[in-house]
C-alpha cells in the first residue's frame, strides 16, 4: 500500500531516465561542436588542392569531350571550394593565431597559394566548361587579391623571418607559388578576348603574370635540385609535394599556350611575343615530361622499397594536379604550336588523373569518416606530414 502511493517510486524511475537522456544528448552535442571547432582549428590550407585538381581535370575532361564528367566536377568543385573556402575564413576569424603560426612556418607558408590556384581554376571552369566568362571574371578579381595578399606576405615573412638551413625548410611544395602565380595568368589569358577595349591591358598582365610565374620556377628548382641532389632525404618527405615539380611546369605550359592562342584575337603588338612564347612554352612542357619518370621512381623507390605505409593527407592532392594540369596542358600546346599527335597523350593520360583522383576521393572521405566516429577533426597531423624529417647531414 504504501509504494501504491508513493509517486516518486512511479516518477523517479521515468524522470531520472529523462534526465539522463537528455545529458548523453548534450554530451553528444557537445562532442559533435568539438569536432567542428577542431576541424577548423587545425584545418590545412592544402585542401585548396582538392579545388584545384577536380577543376583541371574537368577542364581536361572538356577538351577532350568527356562533357559529363566535366559537368560532374564541375558541380563537385563549386561544392568543394564553397566549404574550403568557409572554413578557411572561419579559421581566420576564429583561430588567427594558429593561421598565422602557419604563415610564419616557412615549411607551410608558401602552401597558402593553393587558396589562389583553387580559386582560378574554378574561374577557368566557368569559361571553359560551362561557357560564363562574366562569372570567370569574379573570380579572377578575387585570385589577384588573394594573389597580392598572399605573395606580398608569405615572401615577406621569409626574407625577414626564416634563419632556418636550406635543407631543414625547402621542398617542392614551395613551387605553389608559381602555380598560384600562373593560375592568374590563366585565367586572365581566358578571359583578354572578353575585355572588349580593356582586352590589351588584361594580355599585358598576364604575360607579366606568366614571366613573374616562370621566374619563379627557374628559381625555385635550381634550389630544390641542389637540396635533392646534395642532402639525404627521408621517405617521408618524398613524393607529394614533389610532384609539384611537375605540376608547375604543367601550368605554366598551360598558361603560354593559352597566350599564344589568344594573341591573334587581341589588337597590339602581341603578334612579336609569339614565336618566343611558343619556343618557351613548349621548353617548359619538355622539361615537365621529363620530370615524370623521376617521379615514378621516387614514389617505387618509397612506397615499395622502403615500405613507407600510405596514409592520407591533404597534400596527396598536390599529386592529382599535376596529371590533370599536364592532361590539359598537352591539348592546349598542341592546339598552340599546330602539332596535334601530342594531344594523342592526353587521350590516355587523362584516366591516369581520373583513378588518382578517384583514390585520393575515397581516401579523403574515409579519413573523415573514421574521424567522426573516432570525435576526432580529420585533420592530419602536421608534424609527420608537414614538417616531415628530414637530416641536413650531407649525402657521403
Amino acid at each position: 500500500m504504501h509504494k501504491l502511493f508513493n509517486l516518486e517510486y512511479y516518477l523517479f524511475p521515468v524522470i531520472n531516465s529523462r534526465v539522463f537522456s537528455s545529458i548523453n544528448i548534450l554530451e553528444k552535442g557537445i562532442d559533435q561542436m568539438s569536432v567542428i571547432r577542431n576541424t577548423i582549428k587545425t584545418f590545412h590550407p592544402a585542401y585548396f588542392a582538392m579545388v584545384m585538381s577536380t577543376g583541371i581535370i574537368s577542364i581536361a575532361s572538356s577538351l577532350l569531350g568527356f562533357h559529363g564528367i566535366a559537368y560532374a566536377l564541375f558541380y563537385i568543385n563549386i561544392l568543394a571550394y564553397a566549404a574550403v573556402l568557409s572554413l578557411q575564413a572561419l579559421r581566420l576569424r576564429m583561430f588567427w593565431s594558429n593561421l598565422y603560426s602557419d604563415l610564419l612556418n616557412p615549411k607551410l607558408s608558401l602552401v597558402f597559394f593553393t587558396t589562389v590556384a583553387g580559386t582560378n581554376v574554378l574561374g577557368a571552369q566557368f569559361v571553359t566548361v560551362v561557357n560564363q566568362p562574366e562569372v570567370a571574371k569574379i573570380f579572377w578579381y578575387f585570385g589577384i587579391f588573394l594573389w597580392t595578399v598572399v605573395s606580398l606576405s608569405t615572401f615577406s615573412i621569409l626574407f625577414i623571418k626564416c634563419d632556418q638551413r636550406i635543407e631543414v625548410v625547402l621542398h617542392g611544395g614551395w613551387l605553389i607559388a608559381t602555380v598560384g602565380t600562373q593560375s592568374v595568368a590563366v585565367l586572365g589569358g581566358l578571359l583578354a578576348p572578353k575585355y572588349g577595349d580593356a582586352s590589351s591591358f588584361v594580355m599585358f598582365s598576364s604575360f607579366a603574370w606568366w614571366m613573374i610565374g616562370s621566374f619563379l620556377y627557374m628559381i625555385l628548382i635550381t634550389l630544390i635540385i641542389y637540396r635533392l641532389v646534395f642532402f639525404k632525404v627521408s621517405p617521408d618527405a618524398l613524393v607529394p609535394p614533389y610532384w609539384i615539380n611537375m605540376g608547375a611546369l604543367a601550368i605554366t605550359t598551360l598558361a603560354g599556350s593559352i597566350l599564344c592562342i589568344n594573341i591573334p584575337k587581341i589588337n597590339g603588338p602581341y603578334a612579336d611575343f609569339l614565336g618566343f612564347t611558343k619556343g618557351f612554352t613548349l621548353f617548359f612542357w619538355s622539361f615537365g615530361t621529363w620530370w615524370i619518370p623521376f617521379l615514378i621512381i621516387i614514389g617505387i623507390w618509397k612506397y615499395i622499397y622502403n615500405r613507407t605505409p600510405f596514409k592520407y593527407s591533404p597534400l596527396y592532392w598536390g599529386m592529382v594536379f599535376p596529371l590533370g594540369m599536364y592532361t590539359a596542358c598537352t591539348v592546349r600546346l598542341s592546339q598552340a604550336i599546330q602539332i596535334p599527335f601530342i594531344a594523342h597523350i592526353s587521350q590516355y593520360f587523362i584516366y591516369a588523373a581520373y583513378i588518382a583522383w578517384c583514390f585520393i576521393f575515397i581516401a579523403m572521405m574515409h579519413s573523415i569518416i573514421k574521424a567522426i566516429v573516432a570525435k576526432e577533426a580529420p585533420a592530419a597531423k602536421p608534424e609527420k606530414v608537414v614538417h616531415p624529417q628530414m637530416t641536413s647531414v650531407s649525402k657521403g
